[in-house]
Formats: C-alpha cells, sequence, structure tokens
C-alpha cells in the first residue's frame, strides 16, 4: 500500500505540532501515515492518541534548517545532513514507496529536492514569514517555488511574504486559515482584578519583555485592579531566559502584579482563570494559535499587528491591535481594559462568534481536504474520513 510520508522539525506541542496533527486526521484511515521527527517529544503520543494509521520514526540526521544556522558553519552542518539523509531516505522510499510528501514548515525546505528527484509529489504547510535574512529568505522562497508541487500557508500574511520575493509563486499557493477544536471554557464573570494571560515559549520574540515594558508605564493605581499570568517554557538550551525575565519584573516592581508558570499541556484549566489574552509578539508571525485558542474560549485578544492576527481580530471589535514597537500604546490599550472590564464579556463574545464562523477545526479540515483533491494526480484520492 502507499503511504503518505510526512516531515516535521519539532516535537513539542506548540501550534504548529498541534496543527500537523489537525491535518493528519484529513487524510483517509486508510492510507499508512509515516512521520519523521528529529527527536522524541510529548508531540508522538499525541500523534498516537488522534491519528489512525499512522508511524512515528526518529531521524537525528533530518536536516533541518532554522535562525541559529544563518551562518557559512550552520549552512555547511545542515548540507552534511542533507547528504546523509537523502542516502537514507531513498532506502525509506524503496520500502514504503511514498506517492505523496507533507513538508510542514519552511524548516523543512531542503528535503523537497530530494523528493522531486525521486519523483515523490510534495506540498509545504508554510507557518512561517521569514524576511532575515534577505538571502535565507529568498533561498527558501525560491527553493519551495522550484521543487514543491503546490505550497498551503497559514493566513495571507504568509502567502504574501512568499509572493514578493517570488512574484509567480502564487500560482501554486492556497491559504487556507488555521482551525482548531473549540476550547469550552467554564462561564466566567469579571470581577475583581482583571486576570491577562500571556501563553507561548519565553524569548523576547514572543514579547513577554515587551509586556513588562508597557506595564512599567501603567501607574500603580490601574496596576493594581489588575494581574498578568505568563505560561510557557524556554527552548531547549535557553533556560536562562527565565532568570533573566524574572529579574525583568524585579527590576519594574512588578512581582505583585506579575506571575510566571511553566509550559502548560493542558490549555484549559489556565484559559479557564483569564479574562483577556495576550499575544504581543515581535515577530512578523503567521497566524497565532494562541489567539484562536483565545477566541475559541470567549477571551477577547490583544495582539501584535505585524502578522496575520488582522485576519483574525477586528481592533475594537472582538480584540486589540497594537503596534510591535510602541509600549506606550501598549499600555493605554491595557489601561482601556483595565479600566472599562464591562466591555470584556461583550468582546469575548464577539470574538467566539468570529471563531465559529471562520476557524473551527471542522472548517479547516475541509478546506484542507478540498485543497489535495484539487491538486491529486488521477491514482491519488483524498476522500471525507468516514
Amino acid at each position: 500500500m502507499k503511504t503518505i510520508v510526512v516531515f516535521h522539525p519539532s516535537c513539542e506541542l506548540y501550534g504548529a505540532d498541534r496543527i500537523l496533527v489537525n491535518a493528519l486526521q484529513s487524510f483517509p484511515k486508510n492510507k499508512l501515515k509515516i512521520v519523521y521527527l528529529l527527536k522524541d517529544g510529548p508531540l508522538i503520543e499525541y500523534i498516537e492518541q488522534n491519528v489512525k494509521n499512522v508511524l512515528i520514526v526518529i531521524q537525528p540526521k533530518m536536516p533541518i534548517f532554522y535562525q541559529a544556522l544563518f551562518s557559512i558553519k550552520g549552512v555547511f552542518k545542515c548540507l552534511t545532513s542533507y547528504w546523509s539523509f537523502e542516502k537514507w531516505f531513498r532506502n525509506e522510499h524503496q520500502k514504503h514507496q511514498f506517492d505523496l510528501a507533507y513538508v510542514n514548515t519552511l524548516s523543512c525546505f531542503f528535503l523537497l529536492r530530494t523528493l522531486k528527484k525521486l519523483k515523490v509529489r510534495s506540498f509545504v504547510h508554510v507557518h512561517e514569514i521569514i524576511e532575515r535574512p534577505k538571502l535565507a529568505a529568498w533561498t527558501m522562497a525560491n527553493f519551495v517555488n522550484k521543487y514543491s508541487d503546490y505550497i498551503v500557508c497559514v493566513s495571507k500574511a504568509t502567502e504574501n511574504s512568499l509572493a514578493r520575493i517570488v512574484p509567480g509563486i502564487s500560482s501554486k499557493s492556497y491559504c487556507i486559515h488555521n482551525g482548531i477544536p473549540s476550547i469550552l471554557a467554564d462561564e466566567k464573570e469579571v470581577h475583581g482584578r482583571l486576570t491577562f494571560y500571556l501563553f507561548g515559549r519565553i524569548i523576547p520574540k514572543k514579547g513577554q519583555w515587551y509586556l513588562i515594558e508597557a506595564l512599567s508605564q501603567i501607574p500603580r493605581v490601574t496596576l493594581e485592579k489588575s494581574k498578568f499570568v505568563i505560561v510557557g517554557g524556554t527552548p531547549l538550551g535557553k533556560e536562562h531566559l527565565l532568570e533573566s525575565l524574572a529579574e525583568k519584573i524585579k527590576e519594574a516592581g512588578l512581582e505583585s502584579v506579575v506571575s510566571m508558570k511553566g509550559f502548560c499541556n493542558d490549555i484549559r484549566t489556565e484559559m479557564n482563570k483569564a479574562d483577556v489574552c495576550i499575544v504581543p509578539s515581535l515577530m512578523n508571525g503567521s497566524f497565532p494559535i494562541a489567539v484562536l485558542e483565545a477566541m475559541s474560549a470567549e477571551k477577547p485578544v490583544i495582539v501584535t499587528k505585524n502578522s496575520g492576527a488582522a485576519e483574525m481580530i477586528t481592533d475594537g471589535s472582538n480584540g486589540f491591535l497594537i503596534p510591535p514597537n510602541d509600549s506606550n500604546q501598549f499600555a493605554q490599550v491595557l489601561i482601556e481594559m483595565i479600566e472599562s472590564k464591562s466591555r470584556v464579556k461583550e468582546m469575548g463574545m464577539k470574538a467566539k462568534e468570529v471563531f465559529e464562523n471562520k476557524f473551527t477545526l471542522e472548517r479547516f479540515q475541509s478546506n484542507w481536504r478540498a485543497i489535495h483533491r484539487q491538486n491529486r494526480r488521477v491514482n491519488y484520492r483524498i476522500t471525507d474520513p468516514k
């Protein structure tokens, strides 16, 4: 039986990891899905629990390209891994006879060349917007355009970022907004101190430090009407960032207002405690899953507008759009919410309505199947799951 081969660079349970599983559920149950991962992690159990007919293979030599490799030494390391992996993967292909390859994220773009050489039809699921270094962005976009059969982008912002580099790429790219299972948060009345939650990896680009800068500009009498909870862990090898962030909070005198919690597998537990969610990413992100999770749980969201967030949030209606480089304006939005608690529930209801109309798991999977049917070969068929 022919199989679907899947390449994914992560092994955790953040946004792109969960969307991978949502996508895999859309493929026929009778098709074997072989998922290649770089290492072990919580994603493996999550896949096995939620995807039928799947085999997971750990392959440490799988070439992954990420920002830390944007150097001569890094590129050499990636190329060395690539040649070793290609030789190994040829044997895998002979064994399984792959007829479709799902390459998840641009981090795995090197693999497209191998798939083309082996005449395995492939598509790339693009979650990120990469603009710098410019050479890396140009290389990725052109590689994807040359070697993939088609491209699925998680937002119009993502699709447009590729088209700015390679205008012709639009002819083979599609936008499918992410969709997730609804988080059924408990009914929560807004009373007492307004509780803000920030979910995400603890790295400066995710905006935790930006939040502290904004809070430092809010009068203490206003801050005492609120509390802020930062939830997330650090990437492997970056554990020192926890100490750095804690020190930043202490220096700003915000220890009574801001608390930190580690990575949370079950986001529903913490989401139940939130009144408002904040996604203040400084990156040119594509389509933050944290925003969808908050919307599905009927929470208004404050999000930076340097991403596909504007495709989810209408400023002042179901949340607020803030700049990624103006902590004073960020502070003003926080003050407005703290002083207008009566608006929180109304905005949360609007967020839930937008989610139900546009971003459910069912809508995502229906769009996903439609795109692949449109790009199928005669001998490849994707059907609605039984």
